[in-house]
């Protein structure tokens, strides 16, 4: 069989709620995910059976560890360990999602090695999709969401999906420091936060996404996590009030950062808005929601 391509679309958080610490140490979370056209892409090449090779992942990047512990790499084993997938593949991550950045990466990755090893099934069980969902969950909370690719209510934490209607197809910056924040991080300070935090109502941004009411959207664009993030990393909000400055007033911080994003429906004001930031040495993205 031939390399199958599959694309793995970035995503950005337009609000987060954290609801609390469960017992197994996940915490449970209320948010509003978007999927972006912005996009790593990956490619399956299976090994002949008489090649005597061992799978093996590269990624263009050489920053990214191709071992057994990247995402895409654990979505193959748990493929092997749930579905009759035999043999060895190579495994090759084009890279163009940032990482370190709250946008999904390595999870889109090993969301498109799992839709990419369906097609090397030798069975293909009724209940498949619920075996990969779960499955998908046990590689990382973001990973669900990533193989489901459409805009989403995610709760529990990251296996609740709810599909939102989103009228307007955004144009979305991201602006991202070149400093990254680890989501362990960021989760365990949000645990010492003390004192009131304003949190999102999420069904608000829901209703006001559904009918393009750019007032109701503005005002949920909360994401709690950036409260840690943020004094970990001061330069974010340094960047979110440059958006501010500009007239970017749909903006917020992704996951547990670092990049920001902007959304907006004139796609020059964000160009001429990327490039500003281009020359302050942020690394900067323009893309849009994919529907």
């Amino acid at each position: 069989m031939n390399t199958i391509v599959v694309k793995a679309l970035a995503k950005i958080n337009l609000a987060i709620d954290v609801l609390g610490k469960r017992e197994d140490g996940y915490h449970e979370i209320d948010m509003i995910t978007i999927p972006l056209k912005l996009h790593d892409s990956v490619e399956i090449t299976p090994f002949p059976a008489n090649a005597h090779l061992d799978t093996y992942l590269y990624c263009d990047d050489p920053t990214i560890v191709c071992d057994e512990s990247n995402l895409a790499y654990k979505a193959l084993n748990a493929m092997r360990e749930n579905f009759r997938v035999n043999g060895d593949f190579r495994m090759m991550i084009h890279k163009r999602i940032p990482v370190q950045a709250g946008l999904g990466g390595g999870s889109a990755d090993a969301a498109a090695v799992i839709k990419a090893l369906d097609n090397y099934m030798h069975d293909s069980p009724e209940d498949k999709d619920r075996i990969e969902h779960e499955l998908a969950l046990t590689i990382g909370s973001d990973v669900p969401f990533c193989l489901y690719d459409k805009p989403a209510r995610v709760e529990g934490r990251g296996e609740k999906l709810s599909q939102i209607k989103v009228k307007c197809p955004y144009h979305c910056l991201i602006v991202k420091p070149n400093i990254g924040l680890s989501t362990k991080s960021v989760y365990d300070a949000y645990d010492l936060i003390e004192g009131e935090i304003k949190h999102p109502d999420i069904k608000a941004l829901i209703k006001a996404l559904e009918i393009d009411d750019e007032k109701g959207i503005k005002e949920n664009l909360i994401n709690v996590l950036s409260i840690p993030a943020i004094k970990a990393l001061p330069l974010i909000q340094d960047l979110l009030d440059k958006m501010n400055t500009m007239g970017l007033v749909l903006s917020g911080m992704s996951g547990t950062g670092s990049a920001c994003f902007a959304l907006h429906k004139d796609k020059k004001l964000l160009e001429r808005a990327k490039s500003i930031f281009e020359k302050q040495d942020y690394e900067c993205y323009l893309t849009e929601f994919a529907l």
